[in-house]
């Protein structure tokens, strides 16, 4: 009872330090570079980002909303392909699901490490290193697939998996930080809109191109020139925020930062329970809809008698409405609120496509489109909540362990699936569409019990809408500045409990078990112990 007294407490005080936030700054134009810095406490902590010139946020986002295109069309062709590659590699479904978990099971671990960096260091050159590494997995996927290599594959597909996990977790850092007081969900729903239209052509365009060209190792080689694209985004992002380093900071302020940067390691032990709470469930959609993305192409293909290229036409229907609804929604919730029952939404339409692809000859464009709702409510409401209820000195940590959870969670299931499938009859996916709508069932309730968390704990916060949700963030914003003016941890009131070492505990050992599956597997290929 005394957290929640605390937490509505926390909400209804107002700071006594005075901060320009953006929306004033653009009333005083005239004032002089080095006032702006005394007065915004730009160059205090990364919670003074949210209170920058707007000119400075719209540079940000379009710069950032590029660096991640040829990661998502990579990552979708390898699913598009899934049919050509068992055959030319003669590869069994087990193998697959180890070859499809390769990119996220390196991501169980990096994404944490690379939302820390963010947080101690920013991103500016650390993405250009990432998108490099993407570039060589990318490569080493195109070799193998022309060689007929499925150990070289699988080699790539862990060395792309690492830059793809960092990338999107260091974009969607610097968007929560930049935009968490307002218009959170937009930008954030602009960044989805982006990697759904990436992932779509990649699932979309890959086999034509391969039977236009003769040979299906073009996909991969596709693949590779979009990931070209994006280092030459990246090095236009890299220019541009390293002038406008150079306008808002100089160099001592630079050095001063780093003095008054206080991130510590085992702050996320001072995590709140419903920050875990949403990692949960996210653990548990992440999931399905990652791996009903990857067997989308060969689900049509089974159960629908059609052929790999029709099914994979139909099967990017699915990344379809995302593309449009997903800055639509984050209109929405940024005015409206109601996240967590959009999360709700987003869980019952998972389970209706489950139904309609497994059980029915409805045509399979219709459940594919229920699918793809689901994709576009579910995410944009986590990321948001995150940017929200973590200080913005840990949104990037924060928002690692959210995406490595996201990893662990594919991991395992992609593996699992592929076990279910080789022990079905025909190989058919009926079995493996019962443990979807099982794992949808589950989250639903959890969600529900989130619903209620999120009510007690922090004062309905997350289904506010607009006015009092920002002047709350306001609030919020401005009292982790005059910590971090201080020198103190933003997270230095909060205490750590028995519940903080439980949800790591169990969060390490799902981690453990994704490595353990998928060595087993990669090794044996046996779909018994």
């Amino acid at each position: 009872m005394s957290t929640t007294v605390n937490t509505k407490h926390e909400y209804s005080e107002k700071s006594e330090q005075v901060v320009i936030r953006d929306d004033e700054v653009e009333k005083n134009d005239t004032y002089s570079t080095t006032e702006h810095h005394e007065e915004t406490g730009l160059h205090e902590s990364d919670a003074a980002l949210a209170n920058a010139p707007w000119k400075y946020k719209v540079i940000a986002l379009v710069t950032a909303l590029m660096l991640p295109v040829g990661s998502h069309f990579s990552g979708a062709a390898l699913g598009a392909m899934k049919a050509s590659l068992k055959a030319e590699l003669n590869i069994s479904n087990t193998r697959y699901g180890v070859l499809s978990s390769a990119v996220s099971i390196i991501n169980t671990i990096f994404p944490i490490l690379g939302g820390y960096f963010i947080d101690m260091f920013g991103t500016v050159w650390g993405t250009l290193v990432i998108n490099f590494m993407i570039l060589l997995g990318s490569l080493l996927t195109a070799v193998a697939a022309h060689i007929g290599s499925f150990a070289l594959m699988v080699v790539g597909q862990v060395v792309f998996g690492i830059g793809s996990g960092l990338i999107v977790t260091m974009q969607e850092s610097l968007l929560s930080k930049w935009f968490r007081t307002k218009y959170l969900a937009l930008a954030i729903g602009m960044q989805l809109s982006i990697s759904r239209l990436s992932t779509f052509l990649g699932t979309l365009v890959s086999n034509p191109i391969a039977e236009h060209m003769g040979d299906w190792v073009w996909a991969f080689w596709l693949a590779l020139i979009f990931c070209a694209f994006s280092i030459i985004m990246n090095l236009i992002y890299a220019y541009v925020l390293h002038h406008l380093q150079g306008e808002i900071m100089t160099k001592s302020e630079v050095m001063k930062i780093k003095a008054k940067k206080t991130v510590h390691v085992k702050s996320i032990f001072r995590f709140p329970d419903y920050f875990w709470h949403i990692i949960l469930i996210e653990f548990i959609f992440a999931a399905v809809w990652t791996v009903h993305q990857s067997v989308a192409t060969e689900l049509v293909q089974l159960h629908f008698g059609t052929d790999q290229k029709l099914a994979a036409y139909k099967a990017s229907v699915s990344q379809t409405v995302p593309i449009v609804a997903t800055p639509i929604l984050g209109f929405i919730i940024d005015f409206f609120g109601h996240r967590v029952k959009i999360l709700l939404m987003s869980a019952v339409l998972f389970v209706i496509s489950c139904g309609l692809l497994g059980w029915t000859m409805v045509e399979p464009i219709a459940g594919m489109i229920f699918y793809s709702f689901s994709l576009a409510m579910g995410p944009i409401t986590m990321i948001t909540s995150i940017g929200m209820i973590l200080p913005s000195d840990y949104i990037g940590t924060g928002l690692g362990l959210f995406k490595s959870s996201n990893n662990i969670g594919s991991s395992i299931l992609d593996i699992i699936v592929g076990i279910v499938q080789d022990n079905t009859e025909n190989q058919m996916y009926t079995n493996v569409m019962i443990v979807f709508i099982a794992l949808g069932c589950a989250g639903f309730f959890i969600i529900v019990g989130l619903w209620f968390t999120q009510r007690i704990y922090l004062n309905n916060l997350l289904e506010l809408s607009r006015k009092e949700r920002q002047d709350r963030m306001a609030v919020i914003n401005d009292n982790e500045l005059v910590l971090t003016k201080q020198g103190l941890d933003s997270l230095n009131d909060k205490k750590t409990t028995w519940r903080n070492y439980l949800y790591v505990g169990i969060y390490v050992f799902f981690g453990i078990v994704a490595w353990v599956l998928f060595f087993v597997f990669a090794a044996t290929g046996k779909v018994t112990f």
